[in-house]
């Protein structure tokens, strides 16, 4: 079975969907459990947590568009400067549905459940790269803090092959 972005693309967002579906039941159970807590902020949370989703799927579409696109790209300069603003528009992104959810009622989105919710992210991606082939280099996990960088250092590596 051969590796391809598509397909590793398609498998995060099912685990996204999975462990939003996860964290929203968690939730309802929990805030059932505890006398503290009504049933009415479960449905808050859950649209937080549902909010969170739609971005992670639209960050994770974006992301495979922006590695196909960084891949074909002919130069490694130019290929880290695209990749870099594609960084920043995401995160942009984050930051605006962070926004949305905070300037929200608490009674429509639970802000917690969104900042939740994006955690699903970092979560998935960890999930994945148990699953990739062990002679797949571009998606072991990092070997230093500087995660950004060493992203762009390997699609740069990438590029450089591509081009010879």
């Amino acid at each position: 079975m051969e590796f391809t972005i598509e397909a590793f693309a398609n498998k995060m967002i099912l685990c996204i969907v999975g462990l939003s579906v996860l964290v929203a039941l968690g939730s309802g159970i929990f805030f059932h459990l505890h006398e503290n807590f009504y049933i009415a902020e479960t449905v808050p949370f859950a649209v937080g947590v549902a909010l969170a989703m739609g971005l992670n799927i639209t960050k994770v579409i974006w992301l495979k568009a922006s590695i196909n696109k960084t891949v074909d790209m002919d130069t490694p300069k130019a290929a880290k400067l695209f990749y870099q603003a594609q960084y920043f528009l995401r995160l942009l992104l984050t930051a605006a549905v962070l926004l949305v959810a905070a300037l929200t009622p608490d009674n429509i989105v639970n802000l917690l459940g969104t900042i939740i919710g994006i955690f699903t992210f970092p979560v998935t991606m960890r999930l994945m790269q148990l699953f990739v082939p062990p002679d797949v280099e571009i998606l072991k996990p990092p070997t230093s803090t500087n995660h950004v960088q060493d992203a762009i250092a390997e699609i740069e590596a990438h590029v450089e092959k591509e081009v010879e």
